[in-house]
């Protein structure tokens, strides 16, 4: 085992990557030498030197805090995530045992504002499966009419519209609005069988975002739908 004293003098003629390299390779030697362990000095952000274990110290306290923060963060989500579900379980409940789809719209305007925090809600169906105007929140759509021209890329494509809204189709869903939607997020019912949408309106401009998680809208979708399809047999 080479001496400290050898190992000092050989370190002047290698260089640092060379250095790391032969402490890597044999880790026990600061602990065989805990004399010069004590002695090595790094600099200090401060100016002044501290020893190789107060650096250390300082190291593991502040890898310790990352994790610690980073914990956090999953608890969290992971509360975050709990309270979703328990929302979506209770507007399941709600969805099962509306009597008719003036319930199912009470209903979901309801959960979605108590429990998602989501200011305005619209079901669009498509007009050769319903052709009422009489409930609130429920609308048919023609194939030629004002909401399926600002809204032919989605019809046509099927796929999820989440982001910042325009104010002409802000007022095209939302006429009754109590104040400005500034974003939206619109979902097909029945994408393969083309039932309609369900547009969700907030006044906050970063509700919803288009690169966010779609797992739950399309959730929300496939209950609503579900429900829809029961009352109208």
């Amino acid at each position: 085992m080479l001496q400290v004293a050898e190992v000092n003098k050989a370190a002047e003629t290698l260089d640092a990557a060379q250095v790391l390299e032969y402490l890597q390779a044999h880790p026990q030697l600061l602990t065989e030498h805990p004399g010069a362990l004590e002695k090595l000095e790094l600099a200090h952000a401060a100016g002044s030197a501290v020893s190789l274990i107060e650096r250390q110290v300082e190291v593991l306290r502040a890898k310790n805090a990352r994790l610690e923060a980073r914990l956090e963060r999953l608890i969290e989500t992971a509360r975050a995530n709990e309270k979703r579900t328990e929302g979506v379980l209770r507007l399941a409940r709600a969805l099962i045992r509306a009597p008719s789809l003036a319930s199912i719209a009470a209903a979901l305007r309801h959960s979605l504002r108590e429990d998602f925090d989501v200011d305005e809600v619209f079901i669009g169906i498509n007009a050769n499966a319903y052709t009422r105007h009489d409930i609130e929140g429920i609308a048919p759509l023609q194939p030629e009419g004002a909401l399926a021209r600002a809204y032919d890329n989605f019809i046509r494509t099927r796929l999820i519209e989440c982001g910042p809204i325009e104010e002409e189709r802000a007022r095209l869903l939302f006429p009754k609005a109590q104040h400005p939607v500034r974003s939206a997020a619109v979902v097909p019912l029945e994408k393969d069988k083309n039932l309609g949408l369900l547009a969700l309106g907030s006044r906050e401009p970063e509700r919803f975002q288009p690169r966010q998680g779609k797992l739950f809208l399309e959730m929300l979708a496939g209950l609503v739908a579900a429900a829809i399809r029961a009352r109208m047999a």
